[in-house]
């Protein structure tokens, strides 16, 4: 089908706003990551594959039982693991509104005390990521590196 471009004297585009879902908007990401640190993390530290690990638990409460059995045999045959570039981009967010730290010579992420005000109030509140806070309290501080290393070991070869 040929369309009469040609006659047009002027095309314009008006951008529309476009909704984002929830799980995607990095204050929801940085929200569960100051909890994955206040809540789950030894020395409210964690690198990068535990944030991972943790996003794609969040996701669904199949995900949650899944973990929980993984924490308790890590070597059974664990699913794919999916990395999210929206937990990368929070963290980045994170890091500069200095609510965490990174550490170039450790690779892992620190909780700083505006930080953990942050992730305090969220505790608080009894109407928002209670799925969440649900979570890390079954797991506290089960997950460690060890774990961690293992989980990922098979996926990083």
């Amino acid at each position: 089908m040929d369309l009469p471009y040609e006659h047009a004297k002027k095309i314009t585009f008006t951008r529309r706003k476009i909704p984002v879902s929830p799980e995607y908007r990095p204050l929801t990401k940085i929200a569960q990551i100051v909890l994955i640190l206040s809540m789950a993390s030894r020395g409210k530290s964690a690198n990068l594959l535990k944030f991972q690990l943790f996003n794609w638990a969040f996701k669904s409460r199949e995900r949650d039982r899944i973990l929980l059995l993984i924490i308790q045999d890590p070597l059974i045959t664990p699913p794919l693991i999916s990395m999210d570039p929206s937990v990368n981009r929070a963290l980045q967010f994170a890091v500069a509104d200095k609510l965490i730290s990174f550490s170039e010579s450790t690779g892992k992420f620190t909780l700083l005390s505006k930080g953990e005000e942050f992730a305090q109030a969220i505790i608080k509140e009894t109407d928002i990521f209670n799925a969440e806070k649900e979570l890390l309290t079954k797991i506290g501080l089960k997950v460690t590196d060890k774990v961690i290393s293992i989980l990922f070991k098979e996926r990083l070869i």
